[in-house]
């Protein structure tokens, strides 16, 4: 979700360094659920809008299945290239979280922005502490989710009307709870065809465009896939729209 807050600024285990601890051991691959709406191999496209102009283009993918410290993983990668007038923008979320409890191990931030780049690595470790480049360190939470993780998680939620879920998730402890209201259901046209879908408002206490004090939208698709549609949030230079234009799966 932090590639999508970066592009809206166009108009936002201690005694173990953590490179050892997160050594992985790929002898034989781990096996995915098949009770979740996603496949690995999954890719959903976006066109990113502002206002009237399209300004990029945006991509949510499942990699794989991964080994982290000898858990299974799902690995997905959340890609977002921008650029209006003057700015620029090249972001990567990575996360690996686990297919069997949902819990984030593993989060990647790699952004390019107007030439300068920002990497954040962080390793997670459920229940105790998350560290960030092998230096900073805070508390995380039981079974914690990061930014990209979480719309993983939100496509198994019930997401009945009327409903908040109250989720106290987020990796970064003091950033909790994050949570997501279903606002209703409407048929929904984006690049990729026209859909059910249902309306979801999302809030994290971490700041950005899906702060409390935000105005943003998601619509995932009515089924049992609940592919996310499309995001719009409504800033103080005009409206970003995030709008799904494609689907391949294997």
């Amino acid at each position: 979700m932090r590639a999508l807050i970066g592009l809206a600024s166009v108009a936002v285990l201690l005694i173990l360094p953590a490179r050892s601890v997160g050594s992985d051991v790929r002898a034989a691959r781990p096996a995915a659920r098949k009770d979740v709406p996603w496949v690995v191999g999954e890719r959903l496209e976006y066109r990113v809008k502002f206002g009237l102009f399209n300004v990029g283009h945006a991509a949510l993918e499942v990699l794989d299945v991964d080994t982290i410290r000898g858990e299974p993983c799902y690995h997905v990668v959340f890609t977002t290239h921008g650029h209006a007038l003057v700015y620029s923008l090249q972001d990567s979320l990575q996360s690996w979280f686990g297919v069997n409890d949902f819990s984030s191990r593993r989060f990647n931030q790699n952004a390019n922005e107007n030439g300068h780049p920002r990497i954040r690595h962080y390793e997670i470790f459920p229940g105790t502490i998350w560290i960030k480049n092998d230096a900073d360190t805070g508390q995380t939470v039981s079974q914690p989710l990061d930014d990209a993780s979480f719309f993983y998680f939100a496509r198994t939620l019930a997401l009945d009307d009327g409903q908040s879920y109250v989720i106290p998730r987020y990796f970064q402890a003091e950033h909790n709870p994050v949570t997501i209201r279903v606002v209703g259901r409407e048929n929904t046209s984006v690049p990729a065809g026209r859909f059910p879908s249902v309306v979801v408002q999302p809030v994290f206490q971490s700041g950005g465009m899906f702060s409390k004090n935000g105005e943003a939208m998601i619509w995932f698709s009515d089924d049992d896939e609940r592919l996310p549609l499309r995001i719009r949030a409504t800033m103080s230079l005009g409206t970003l729209d995030i709008s799904l234009t494609g689907i391949t799966r294997p």
